[in-house]
């Protein structure tokens, strides 16, 4: 008994010291705690990963060769440990014959694409940019629609991944999420995608998978990396300092679209003739007779007199945001869904918005319920924006930044195929 009362009146007299280094026992068992964790989620995942690997062959029968874009610098450096201790003993353990391509600078692994052939499956391993690079390398070649068919998986490693918090809603732990990726490409189970083609001034074309953004809340979210010094506080000192700097927050636009269509006679397109692979080994096999799949329904008989009209108005609002079926978790949008938010906005109103969608992780689409927000379906549509002489705008496309230019946007239904979980 003395002794525990010596033992307390230690810690009594010492009191900072104890409560400094409590908190760092703590700290460190919760530290520990994790790790241990992460380590029984990976061992989980690489013993799933090995059952695949230890299947036999069939006679004739290759390797799945899949090819991964890794960004190294991408999400500050980190994304290269994350790759090579999450999912790479998975790819690697299940058999698959895996090639890396590190690549050096912006715009790489869309010149990588031209010549991109002899492979099963394109694995990109970095954020949303990477991807976005990816696709649209993909889709610019002369042969897209074969180029298409190369099923894409996605590894979050990257700083921004709205398009797989899409695919893979488990993203509590960093470390199941990345395996869970992994594991989908394993197990190749492929959905299709919606693509969004966007062509600029010129020749200037990209693809993007989650979205277009356009207006103050996109600018005050691009600004708020300069407010570095607020701390943990940035996020709702930026929507402050916007209301006080650049008031009111609108832009205007000439937005030209038609409706969306389901498919008839004006607008349906065959699907491009794909010819049959030859190996030299089947000379001395019997080829597997493939029946070509043909369309459900006659759209040649289809008639829609609105297909193809074209509709124009005025645009004055906060924000312009166009995101993909995927990224806005609807299967009930036929085409593309435009929203508008409301250029009759308060102060307060602006503020309170900004805080709420800085604890956001996927892109905002608006709240159907909110009279602050307009909706239109749209099949396509083109967007010319009014920027004053002197002054820059610009879009957020996949997260990254493009500057403000007339656009035309197309949606590419089911263009590409993604791996996802079973």
């Amino acid at each position: 008994m003395a002794v525990v009362l010596r033992v307390l009146k230690t810690l009594r007299n010492h009191w900072k010291k104890t409560v400094f280094f409590s908190g760092v026992s703590v700290w460190g068992v919760t530290y520990i705690k994790g790790k241990y964790e992460e380590e029984g989620i990976r061992r989980e995942f690489c013993e799933r990963a090995r059952k695949y690997g230890t299947r036999p062959l069939y006679e004739g029968q290759k390797l799945r060769r899949v090819t991964v874009f890794l960004n190294p610098v991408a999400n500050q450096r980190d994304s290269r440990k994350l790759f090579e201790k999450n999912a790479e003993p998975i790819l690697h353990l299940a058999g698959l014959e895996v090639s890396v391509v590190k690549t050096e600078f912006e715009g790489q692994a869309k010149l990588y694409m031209d010549v991109i052939g002899d492979t099963d499956a394109i694995v990109v391993a970095g954020g949303d940019g990477t991807l976005l690079e990816v696709v649209t390398g993909l889709l610019r070649r002369k042969d897209q629609d074969v180029a298409a068919q190369i099923p894409i998986g996605v590894l979050p490693v990257g700083k921004t991944n709205s398009f797989v918090r899409s695919l893979f809603e488990d993203h509590k732990s960093n470390v199941r999420w990345i395996c869970n990726a992994a594991m989908s490409i394993v197990e190749g189970v492929t959905k299709p995608m919606d693509v969004m083609y966007i062509k600029g001034e010129g020749d200037k074309t990209a693809y993007a998978v989650t979205g277009l953004q356009w207006g103050t809340f996109r600018d005050a979210e691009i600004k708020k990396k300069k407010y570095w010094y607020f701390g943990p506080l940035k996020h709702k000192c930026t929507y402050l300092i916007k209301t006080m700097t650049d008031w009111p927050p609108t832009i205007k636009a000439k937005l030209t679209y038609t409706n969306p269509c389901d498919g008839c006679s004006k607008c349906y397109q065959h699907p491009p003739e794909q010819k049959p692979t030859w190996s030299w080994w089947q000379f001395f096999m019997p080829q597997r007779q493939v029946t070509p799949s043909l369309p459900t329904q006659d759209f040649s008989k289809v008639v829609n007199e609105e297909c193809g009209v074209e509709y124009s108005r005025d645009v004055s609002a906060t924000e312009v945001t166009v995101l993909t079926r995927l990224a806005r978790k609807s299967k009930d949008c036929k085409g593309l869904e435009i929203t508008l938010g409301s250029a009759e906005i308060s102060k307060t109103d602006f503020i309170k918005e900004g805080w709420r969608r800085s604890t956001m992780e996927q892109p905002h689409s608006g709240d159907k319920n909110d009279d602050k927000f307009e909706f239109l379906q749209v099949g396509e549509f083109k967007l010319v924006p009014e920027v004053a002489e002197g002054e820059e705008s610009w879009f957020t496309i996949d997260s990254e930044q493009y500057e403000a230019m007339p656009i035309e946007v197309k949606l590419l239904k089911d263009k590409v195929k993604v791996f996802c979980q079973q």
